[in-house]
């Protein structure tokens, strides 16, 4: 399963997959621990999660 969580560090939204315990940041390189994040949104595949990442950060242009 994948999950779309944001950074601890920098807020960016990232894409982590549930069978890795960490997952560190592409944008500033934090490393974190999935468990326990709050979890924006869960697929099966990773390009539903990009296409999810995509929609959340376009809905937060528009209300910026």
């Amino acid at each position: 399963m994948y999950v779309v969580v944001s950074c601890q560090r920098c807020n960016n939204l990232l894409l982590g997959d549930t069978r890795h315990r960490t997952r560190a940041c592409p944008h500033c390189g934090h490393r974190m621990v999935l468990r326990g994040r709050k979890v924006l949104a869960k697929t099966e595949s990773s390009q539903e999660a990009v296409a999810m990442i995509q929609e959340l950060k376009k809905r937060d242009a528009e209300e910026s």
